[in-house]
């Protein structure tokens, strides 16, 4: 890793802001939900169990046959924890838990070693970095598949065969042929991924993972860099989550460059990248370990000191155990292999059980979970022979990443910039994770020119949605902005930078009349008068077809004169002669009026009666 400095300020930080914002069980629950298998989500509810939920993230909904109160929520990847809280905040439900997965009476239960037939003579390197307590959580999940760029896989070894295999690949000849004659690839896999507690031979790390088997190096443990380079493409693309490279050498400085960006994309795709150290023991840059986004590999005795030929200096990451150690080797074989190619799959097995355990943890939050809990040798902090540490398993699988990112928000309804909004439109914001402080303190809604608009905000946190409802309809052509301010932020105290969304409305609303003279059902009316309307905003088709007046005893139009006054918006009525004594008559307001946007007057009537 770069800017070892910077790196240990932010373990630091890390460690502080856990302190904080991880004091007790609600976030243990919150990590539970998270890891939940497969994302089921079990839910009780009160009532009759319903056929949808309406909670976004969530996959499917199985309804129980046996309880009509229950059904399984099967969330998205990485949804699970934001589904659970959405649930448990639905009035309808009783209660929700993350669903378990059971098996027969077998190991691993407790901390009761494997019957692997050389566990306990031959792998002390498993007790003393905490391998059996990390078992407790999690012998690894089938979703994490680990990418093993070396010289081969022997699929048929009997500590192997049953580990599920995925998109096996031989980089040096585009074939799937990924025949070990080497041994280096099958002995670095059975510390990876042995079949436990099978009654013979050994127990890998992380069992219950699969294996992407890449060849890219002959059978001579020998390859070129094209090939490696093709094999990490091909584990990113093909859907490996951790990739273990024991192999290596020394670039020059332009070669490093060169091929930097293959382990950028690979970072950027999510793919955890482990590399061994070399065994050279010199200070000197050894490829890819040296690799920016890749982990660094030192290896270490059973007893915590410095294997003899282990690299060292300031790409070292980690160290894990690298000595005589046992694991699987071609021809249903086992055999004792030492070197930092060796320390490298503890550090892989390792972070796939991070990876099973807690699904939605970053490359880099895996990195900090190993190094945050790894065993200080040597120099106190890190140091150039050991790095962070020596890997302690137990601890860096159970520990819970802090809640760093902050909220964000987004201009749900309407759409940011939108234009044509209905005057009655009740804007709404939507918040990516649940949030405090989301109030009318904290949310306003005002016209461009900073009039403030009356209205209420409500904050739903099942759906993390803000509903802002007006007090009254909003103008017509008018740009509006919300406007988040100050003091929103996530349960982990993450504040949200403050920002503003904007909309316009359009003309949606229909002209009406204001008033009339005479007024309506008025009597005593001069028989010279010119009756008037007056309209709400400025309107077209005023005219004689569209103003009528008509004498209601006799049931004649009046034949009149009508001027429409743009600045008043005033319609005049002029009759052309002078009406009749103690007569009822009736102005009339037709539909055909219309304003600027095109909406039509509703049609109206009013009557006056002229005095006798």
């Amino acid at each position: 890793m770069p800017n070892r400095t910077a790196r240990l300020a932010f373990l630091a930080a890390l460690v502080l802001s856990c302190v904080a914002a991880f004091p007790g069980a609600p976030n243990a629950m919150q990590a539970a939900d998270a890891a939940a298998p497969d994302g089921r989500l079990v839910v009780t509810w009160r009532e009759t169990a319903p056929a949808t939920v309406g909670v976004d993230g969530v996959a499917t909904v199985q309804r129980s046959h046996a309880n009509p109160h229950r059904s399984v929520v099967v969330a998205r990847g990485g949804r699970a924890g934001a589904v659970a809280r959405a649930l448990r905040a639905d009035p309808r439900v009783a209660s929700v838990v993350p669903d378990a997965v059971g098996a027969v009476a077998d190991w691993p239960q407790g901390e009761t070693p494997p019957d692997d037939s050389l566990y306990a003579t031959s792998q002390h390197d498993f007790p003393l970095i905490g391998v059996p307590g990390a078992w407790t959580l999690t012998t690894g999940a089938p979703s994490v598949i680990v990418g093993l760029l070396d010289t081969g896989y022997e699929k048929a070894h009997p500590d192997l065969a049953a580990i599920p295999i995925v998109a096996p690949y031989n980089a040096r000849t585009g074939t799937t042929t990924i025949t070990d004659v080497y041994g280096h690839g099958t002995h670095v896999a059975g510390t990876i991924a042995a079949q436990a507690n099978n009654a013979m031979g050994v127990a890998g790390l992380a069992p219950g993972i699969r294996i992407m088997p890449v060849k890219v190096m002959d059978n001579n443990g020998q390859g070129y860099w094209s090939d490696f380079l093709e094999g990490v493409d091909w584990a990113r693309t093909h859907g490996a989550s951790i990739i273990n490279l024991s192999l290596g050498g020394t670039l020059t400085s332009s070669q490093a460059a060169a091929f930097q960006p293959t382990f950028d994309a690979a970072y950027q795709a999510g793919v955890l990248v482990v590399a061994a150290a070399g065994n050279n023991n010199r200070n000197e840059p050894f490829y890819p370990a040296s690799f920016a986004h890749v982990i660094s590999v030192a290896a270490t005795t059973n007893s915590d000191t410095k294997a003899s030929f282990s690299n060292f200096g300031p790409a070292v990451d980690l160290s894990a155990p690298g000595t005589s150690i046992m694991s699987t080797y071609p021809g249903g074989t086992y055999k004792l292999m030492s070197g930092t190619s060796m320390a490298t799959p503890h550090v892989v097995g390792l972070a796939a059980l991070i990876r099973s355990y807690h699904p939605t943890y970053t490359v880099d939050e895996v990195e900090t979970a190993m190094e945050l809990n790894a065993v200080d040798l040597g120099t106190a902090g890190r140091d150039d022979y050991f790095g962070f540490g020596r890997i302690q398993a137990d601890q860096a699988v159970a520990w819970i990443a802090p809640d760093l990112t902050p909220p964000v928000a987004s201009l749900a309804t309407p759409l940011s910039g939108a234009t044509n909004v209905s005057e009655w439109i009740q804007p709404a914001l939507r918040f990516s994770e649940d949030v405090t402080g989301a109030d009318g303190a904290t949310i306003t809604l005002a016209t461009l020119a900073g009039s403030a608009v009356d209205a209420t905000v409500t904050y739903d946190a099942a759906l993390h949605r803000v509903t802002i409802s007006p007090a009254a309809h909003l103008a017509s052509g008018t740009k509006y902005v919300v406007s988040i301010g100050a003091g929103i932020a996530d349960l982990a105290a993450n504040p949200m930078a403050p920002r503003s969304f904007s909309f316009t409305t359009g003309d949606h609303i229909a002209p009406t009349v204001l008033w009339v003279y005479p007024a309506n059902g008025t009597t005593g009316v001069s028989r010279w008068v010119s009756p008037r309307v007056k309209f709400s905003e400025s309107v077209h088709y005023v005219g004689g077809t569209t103003l009528k007046l008509r004498n209601l005893a006799t049931g004649s139009l009046v034949t009149v004169t009508v001027r429409y006054d743009w600045t008043t918006r005033i319609a005049t009525i002029d009759p052309a002669a002078r009406l009749l004594p103690g007569t009822w008559y009736q102005i009339k307001v037709r539909s055909i009026i219309v304003d600027a946007a095109g909406n039509h007057i509703a049609t109206r009537w009013f009557r006056f009666r002229t005095r006798t």
